[in-house]
């Protein structure tokens, strides 16, 4: 009678056993898997969300208090007489550790004639725009160059000079 329950013991632990093994080899591809979801990007979209029905409510003719109407305030107007509305819309998708990328970008420029009603309707995209680079620095400064002690003691000098003034 022992020795039955002695087997049942040992095959339980051999059960239990193999449950806990094929666990541990599912643990890795589980760790992946949460790894890999972590690397998926996110999708920001910034500025006019645009619709069909919007962008078909702007007729020529309309004034531009109706066209503030249908589509929201302008972005920006344009800078010499104020005569086009541009709206912007860009996507842009950001994957963990990089940098933003714009992945979709839509202009509508509203142009107005002399009466200030809509003349016509321009789409632009991504294809339309130019890449401008920017250059990053600095404004080159005249004078000299000194180091954190030569400030440091420059400052003592002028202190020093400046109270003996008074």
């Amino acid at each position: 009678m022992t020795d039955c329950t002695d087997d049942n013991k040992y095959t339980r632990r051999a059960v239990l056993a193999t449950y806990i093994l094929r666990a541990l080899r599912r643990l890795p591809l589980c760790v992946a898997a949460l790894l890999l979801i972590g690397c998926a990007g996110q999708v920001d979209h910034h500025g006019h969300l645009f619709t069909n029905v919007n962008l078909q409510q702007i007729q020529p003719g309309m004034s531009q208090d109706q066209v503030r109407l249908a589509l929201g305030t302008p972005d920006t107007k344009g800078t010499l007489s104020g005569d086009v509305f541009y709206y912007i819309s860009s996507t842009r998708k950001t994957l963990p550790m990089g940098r933003p990328k714009v992945i979709d970008r839509k202009i509508v420029a509203v142009y107005f004639n002399e009466q200030q009603t809509v003349k016509n309707v321009g789409h632009y995209g991504m294809k339309d725009g130019r890449i401008i680079d920017f250059i990053d620095g600095e404004t080159p400064t005249y004078g000299k160059k000194l180091t954190a002690l030569e400030q440091l003691f420059g400052n003592i000098a002028n202190r020093r000079s400046l109270l003996q003034n008074q």
